[in-house]
């Protein structure tokens, strides 16, 4: 297995200082171009989601707001260096970074992780590390102002933890899948240190003991899976419809050198997606397009992986959302559909056995995930109504598989929820009846502290309904030091909660809301 950053040993030396270089990193952050760059870079294409040039995009330096400059992703400023990294931006929430928390230092220690993190084989365990995960996050976020698990409050960071693991878990199989079994049956490293694999068709494959009944080169001169060949780079890696030929190993045919291949490794398939994930990590496209085995071998890259899918990929190209704008709400359910969309989504009236089961897997992961991270996500609700993605059916997966006992963790999730609230508890005070109100509307008012004059001078009846409205939901210092709710903000929580609304410029009077 490579080191962590194993990219740099990759790297050809003139590019090795410029991959290393602050300015050419701070240039990378920059989200677009419009209006022009404020460090004098070049707007640029990125013509990895569509066709579009630099010719195109130096436009929007002038303000230009069609396409494509109304792409926050097909524009953006980055340096004008040769050989400058070239790292287009990941979507934006529209949340502030949380600068003061470190994802892994203070939410994702070790323990927390090895107790969602539990790999079954021994090519799991050696890839699916804590460093890792954490050196994958802290790569990504260098090239990138939109940041994985670093923006928003303490608990949309610890709910996208606990959501992205869930899915990572599903599509690795508990982590203990590091290369698409079909497509490598019969691994083996052999004396020239590179991987080969046996491909094999969905039609002879035999799960259960993982073998292949015929081989894939029986009918076939070449394997050809997983190579769109009309997206050939800069739109994907470069692979041949004549595709890749077997060879002979230690007197056995029909392997390919699994350097050779695009199939899935960890959230990664087909040739676009490699180089997608290569040019977000890393600038540089070349680093997985050369040897996408990299994904299977290199805990960053495995990592890496999931970690462009989920702040990167779109429905539609460079429009929808990411399942890292649905987590930002809350919803997990959001990101089930934008990962997997039909496939999945709806989860109640699904035909496929195996995604049928995936779908269930999810729910039961996330309320692992989730009780181990204190945090709760919604099945099929956002707490902001725009840009909200639902997958039907995975509410009624989450309440009848807590019935029928197939996810324990969802039936005891909520017991390890860890409070948002500050250390400080307000005091808390009964809201008053109607009666109370009704009463003392206009009498003066009690101090809470003896030693404090006991009466205070009644406020207009405009003046009431002012502080009201300026001083709802703030907290109120007592006399004696004690933070509570002031009175006209606890009135309000009880006309609300009754179901009475004052109108202010029309009297004194209930009115049903």
């Amino acid at each position: 297995m490579t080191s962590s950053f194993g990219l740099f040993n990759l790297l050809p030396p003139a590019l090795l200082l410029t991959a290393l270089s602050p300015s050419l990193i701070l240039a990378a952050n920059l989200s677009n171009c419009r209006g022009g760059c404020p460090l004098g870079e070049l707007c640029m294409g990125n013509p990895f989601l569509q066709t579009v040039s630099d010719d195109e995009c130096k436009f929007c330096a002038g303000g230009r707001d069609y396409w494509p400059c109304n792409f926050e992703t097909a524009c953006y400023c980055n340096s004008i260096e040769d050989d400058a990294p070239r790292v287009p931006p990941s979507p934006k929430t529209g949340y502030g970074e949380n600068k003061g928390m470190d994802a892994c230092r203070d939410i994702l220690t070790e323990e927390i992780f090895n107790a969602i993190v539990q790999p079954k084989s021994e090519e799991g365990r050696a890839l699916y590390t804590y460093a890792g995960l954490c050196d994958a996050i802290t790569q990504y976020n260098t090239y990138h102002d939109e940041k994985f698990a670093g923006m928003g409050s303490e608990q949309q960071v610890r709910a996208e933890l606990a959501a992205f693991l869930a899915h990572a878990a599903v599509d690795t199989n508990g982590f203990s899948v590091t290369r698409e079994e079909m497509h490598c049956v019969d691994p083996i490293t052999w004396s020239d240190g590179k991987v080969y694999c046996k491909p094999c068709k969905e039609e002879h494959y035999i799960a259960e003991t993982k073998s292949c009944a015929l081989s894939y080169f029986a009918s076939e001169e070449s394997y050809k899976s997983y190579c769109d060949s009309t997206r050939q780079p800069p739109e994907g890696c470069s692979c041949s419809v004549e595709g890749v030929k077997p060879v002979v190993i230690d007197g056995v045919s029909g392997y390919i050198p699994a350097s050779s291949a695009y199939f899935t490794r960890g959230a990664l398939e087909w040739n676009y997606d490699y180089y997608g994930a290569s040019q977000a990590m890393t600038g540089y496209p070349n680093v997985l397009c050369v040897d996408p085995d990299l994904v299977a071998t290199d805990a960053v890259y495995a990592w890496g992986s999931f970690l462009y899918k989920w702040m990167e990929k779109m429905k539609f190209g460079t429009e929808g959302s990411t399942a890292h704008r649905q987590v930002m709400k809350g919803n997990f359910g959001g990101t089930v559909e934008v990962l997997q969309g039909d496939l999945e989504c709806p989860g109640s009236q699904n035909n496929n056995a195996l995604h049928a089961e995936m779908v269930k897997d999810r729910v039961s992961q996330v309320c692992k995930s989730g009780a181990a991270l204190g945090v709760y996500l919604e099945m099929d609700e956002c707490d902001t109504p725009s840009d909200c993605r639902l997958c039907e059916g995975l509410r009624e997966i989450f309440d009848s598989c807590q019935l029928d006992g197939s996810c324990p963790d969802c039936a005891t999730w909520t017991q390890f929820l860890i409070s948002a609230a500050p250390t400080v508890t307000p005091l808390r005070i009964e809201s008053p009846s109607w009666e109370d109100w009704m009463n003392n509307y206009g009498q003066p008012r009690r101090s809470a502290a003896p030693t404090v004059t006991p009466l205070t001078k009644s406020p207009s009846y405009e003046d009431w309904i002012e502080d009201l409205m300026n001083n709802y939901g703030q907290p109120r210092r007592s006399a004696a030091g004690v933070g509570a709710s002031s009175w006209p903000a606890a009135s309000l929580v009880f006309l609300i909660s009754t179901g009475w609304l004052l109108v202010a410029n029309q009297g004194r009077f209930p009115a049903v809301w």
